[in-house]
């Protein structure tokens, strides 16, 4: 089991791709993966986002990107 430390920064991080630009779950998947953490961290921690109302769909489409909402850009000044 991942320390909340680390949980943190892949929340983090996951927070800060979507602030730059909305992307599709794969690609988030990738540059997140990339930076820090595994797949299943990176499933674990979207999950929870995405089920808190922290990111969510920006349109009803299968693969449509994802967009961090006005509470995930407060977790991610109070991360910072």
């Amino acid at each position: 089991m991942r320390n909340l430390n680390e949980r943190l920064t892949l929340a983090k991080t996951v927070l800060h791709e979507l602030n730059k630009q909305p992307l599709c779950r794969t690609e988030l998947e990738k540059r997140t993966v990339r930076k820090f953490g595994t797949h299943a961290t990176f499933e674990g921690i979207f999950h929870f986002l995405a089920k808190n109302g922290y990111v969510e769909k920006s349109e009803q489409k299968h693969r449509a990107a994802y967009v961090i909402t006005e509470k995930g850009l407060k977790l991610l000044e109070g991360l910072k």
